[in-house]
């Protein structure tokens, strides 16, 4: 019998709540730890597993503030390469660079322990993968940055990689860890190697600035149905050839607000949150339920969580159950007739386990509904057919 790889689970709840900060304070020797919101209740519940020269931690930290400053990293000598990802929440952290910049829900960021780095965040939900530098070099690759935040088609690709990747530890056993931490590493060396050069120079940063206030005020203001380079062009007092060049490499301005609604989307399915499809289309300014679903599985295919359960009314007066598939983009109801998109629609974030008549699915067979197969809200042993 396989041995699985331990996992150490760290829970402030355990404790007398006075005490839950600074016992978790005590448990950090890398970073002056401080507190953000003294009269707020504080909770820190970590998970993590140990995988070689990878340590893959889940953690849900209250409001706090961290310092590493160059003193502490010479004095240490940890050399490791931190990425995280950003379920739920928000990131100011100040860098080598001369102004601080602001990681989101949804998105990516590696940072090099090397370096000083102070940090500001809300109460948040992240992913965090702790790498030793000699990982990276069996790649040949020299991850020589600090601050970077990993976004595009590759930052997408690895925060699905990571999500799943927690998920599915509990599975896995002692001798996948070498190689799971191999894969991890791969596929972040070719994500950072595969991103656009920066621009360097007074130029160079004066665009980044530009650039970082923009984003600023395009996730302050991601529910607005006015939110478009005119508007963010008045209200940050800069041209709209300022702006253009600013998110050159991001496919333009439209293309990054829409990025960056959808990655919230994303992110707020990814921590369970049940959204009606309707509610979800108009607050983020799309057109339709089906503008919404089309330009969802463009961004991020068939991905999981994606799913949507819906009420259906057909002519007769009983409420029948209707399945949507973001993959095909296709409504069903259970006994197998079409669904119409113009009823309400929620989305779930959990994997479909029953039938809609209440019967439980079977576990393999065709009558199974995995994640990228998800076609009916009935199964085939007692709705009918689902889509073929």
């Amino acid at each position: 019998m396989s041995t699985p790889i331990p996992v150490l689970h760290f829970d402030t709840r355990d404790f007398p709540e006075q005490d839950r900060f600074d016992i978790w304070r005590s448990s950090i020797a890398t970073h002056q730890v401080s507190r953000l919101e003294p009269d707020a209740p504080f909770e820190a519940i970590v998970d993590a597993w140990t995988l070689g020269d990878m340590v893959v931690t889940h953690s849900r930290i209250g409001a706090a503030r961290m310092a590493r400053t160059a003193e502490m990293a010479k004095a240490d000598g940890l050399d490791v390469i931190q990425v995280v990802f950003l379920k739920t929440g928000t990131v100011t952290f100040t860098d080598d660079a001369p102004s601080p910049r602001t990681m989101r829900q949804g998105e990516l960021a590696a940072f090099d322990t090397r370096r000083a780095l102070v940090t500001e965040s809300s109460a948040l939900d992240c992913v965090t993968c702790t790498i030793a530098r000699r990982a990276f070099e069996r790649t040949g690759y020299d991850p020589a940055t600090h601050g970077l935040i990993i976004d595009g088609a590759w930052g997408r690709l690895v925060a699905d990689f990571l999500l799943s990747f927690v998920q599915q530890l509990e599975e896995m056993s002692v001798n996948d860890a070498a190689s799971l931490s191999a894969a991890f590493v791969g596929l972040l060396t070719t994500a950072m190697r595969a991103r656009p050069p920066s621009v360097d120079g007074a130029s160079g940063r004066s665009v980044t600035l530009v650039r970082e206030r923009a984003e600023a005020y395009i996730d302050q203001h991601l529910a607005s149905d006015k939110l478009d380079i005119a508007a963010m062009s008045r209200a940050l007092a800069t041209s709209k050839s300022n702006l253009y060049r600013a998110f050159a490499n991001f496919g333009g301005v439209t293309a990054y607000i829409r990025k960056r609604r959808l990655e919230t989307i994303h992110a707020r399915l990814n921590a369970g949150e049940p959204l009606a499809i309707y509610d979800i289309a108009r607050e983020y300014g799309f057109a339709s339920a089906a503008h919404f679903s089309r330009a969802f599985r463009k961004q991020f295919g068939s991905a999981r969580g994606a799913r949507a359960s819906v009420a259906c009314r057909p002519r007769s007066t009983r409420p029948m159950t209707t399945s949507h598939c973001f993959a095909s983009g296709r409504n069903v109801c259970a006994d197998g007739r079409a669904g119409s998109l113009d009823v309400e629609m929620l989305l779930c974030a959990s994997e479909l386990r029953t039938c809609a008549n209440g019967a439980p699915v079977r576990t393999g067979g065709p009558a199974r509904l995995g994640k990228s197969d998800f076609r009916s809200g009935g199964c085939r042993s007692c709705c009918g057919p689902a889509w073929p």
